[in-house]
């Protein structure tokens, strides 16, 4: 029982630095990311406002996750939480909240963006 609860824990720390590397990607490919339209004009994602959220909420979810990964290496290094009160499940809990509706109005203003270009 004791081995399936420590692969739970490296999974976890392996999916938080993919989640890392993921959103560390977005945020580059986003920022680098120009084309033309016909006669000339170059648009990047500063001409939008909608694309400037979408890139502050990528930023806020790659510092969250930035912020959790040691936590998560030490839970699954010791086997135990480094915060032992309640403050740090109720941090996970609600931070995971505020980042799920970040990353909901991130994909509706990408998409509704998006839409309008075709």
């Amino acid at each position: 029982m004791a081995s399936k609860s420590k692969s739970v824990l490296i999974l976890v720390v392996m999916l938080r630095l993919l989640t890392l590397a993921l959103l560390a990607a977005f945020i580059v490919l986003l920022y680098l990311d120009k084309f033309t339209l016909s006669g000339d004009t170059k648009i990047s994602f500063k001409d939008f406002i909608a694309y400037r959220y979408v890139i502050a909420t990528g930023i806020i979810g790659f510092l969250y996750t930035l912020v959790q990964i040691p936590f998560a290496v030490y839970h699954a290094a010791k086997g135990k939480r480094l915060i032992r009160n309640r403050c740090l499940p109720e941090f996970d809990f609600f931070g995971y909240k505020v980042i799920i509706h970040f990353c909901y109005f991130l994909c509706l203003n990408g998409m509704h963006l998006s839409n309008l270009w075709k």
